[in-house]
């Protein structure tokens, strides 16, 4: 039992890594914020993981005591590694709704670890001590789902909506594990009672020390973010992607909507746009839409000047960026 959860816990720790490498990479191409708050995202949860790997392995060697089964180790640790996970998250949250205000991206943090303090310092040792230590990272997974659905339901914007609506099933799916996660924790913590596994073993310790919905939603959150970076990368940004590209249209087709909303683009704008992504001339587009050249000239022009950028090559690497 003890040689699964030690394979278990590092297979996890492994996907982060490359996920969060893959990640860093896509930053580095892409600069898009988001694929850093990723990075980091995954990487202090590898940091979380690695103090369970210390406490389970490195310490076999010490006698476990059931009297220690709901206490918890270092809490100042991992009240930061929580709050390095989440509030990672919570900046991809922002960044994908463009949320600048300073007060709003911090807040939830303040909160949470006020919360989290209070806890360790003003309740006892207890099984209920625990579990609402531990439910606070749910608390503010909740909050990022709250003020996504918020954002959805309350924009005006035909196009930020259906941007958010492409992500309508990893939303569903996130809340879904957030919930499993909070059950796990009332039937592990608050519900068994580790006597009845019994104590000629590390079995309740390995269980109350990690939640498994929780690592699921970690491992899904690698794969998204895992597909995201590597289509960036594929992409290749720096280059006009060439018209073969798999799925290239998809790829304009989430952010173009917004993109043009944002500078204030004609739907002729838009279209010519498109074609430019596509890494067509302006003979091409000429051709394309049976347009005159001078007509797709200026029309270029006009997207220059609304964009703020002087080149093709600038316009289509703020474009990629998102």
């Amino acid at each position: 039992m003890e040689t699964a959860f030690y394979l278990y816990t590092l297979l996890i720790m492994v996907v982060c890594l490359v996920a969060g490498s893959v990640s860093l990479s896509a930053y580095f191409v892409s600069h898009r914020r988001s694929f850093l708050y990723a990075f980091s995202m995954l990487i202090f949860y590898f940091l979380d993981l690695a103090l369970i790997f210390q406490y389970e392995y490195l310490g076999q060697n010490i006698a476990y005591s059931f009297e220690s089964f709901y206490a918890i180790d270092h809490p100042a640790l991992r009240i930061l590694m929580g709050l390095g996970t989440l509030q990672s998250l919570w900046m991809v949250v922002c960044d994908h709704l463009n949320e600048r205000r300073p007060l709003l991206i911090v807040a939830p943090a303040v909160v949470f670890t006020a919360l989290s303090a209070i806890i360790i310092v003003a309740l006892p040792e207890t099984a209920l001590r625990q579990w609402l230590f531990y439910t606070m990272r749910q608390v503010f997974m909740l909050w990022c789902l709250g003020y996504a659905l918020l954002r959805y339901c309350t924009t005006t914007s035909r196009a930020e909506k259906a941007r958010l609506h492409r992500h309508e099933r990893l939303f569903v799916a996130t809340t879904a594990l957030v919930f499993m996660i909070v059950l796990e924790d009332v039937l592990m913590i608050l519900v068994l009672d580790p006597d009845i596994i019994g104590n000629a073993t590390l079995l309740p310790l390995y269980i109350s020390e990690r939640n498994f919905s929780e690592n699921i939603l970690i491992v899904m959150f690698s794969f998204v973010i895992l597909r995201a970076a590597s289509a960036t990368l594929h992409l290749r940004f720096k280059e006009p992607p060439m018209p073969e590209t798999p799925d290239l249209s998809a790829y304009i087709d989430d952010l173009l909507p917004a993109y043009s909303e944002r500078y204030g683009l004609t739907a002729r704008e838009r279209e010519l746009l498109r074609l430019i992504l596509q890494g067509k001339n302006n003979q091409n587009i000429a051709s394309e839409l049976q347009l005159a050249l001078g007509t797709v000239k200026a029309h270029v022009h006009n997207i220059l000047k609304k964009t703020g950028h002087s080149t093709r090559q600038d316009l289509i690497q703020d474009f990629w960026k998102g």
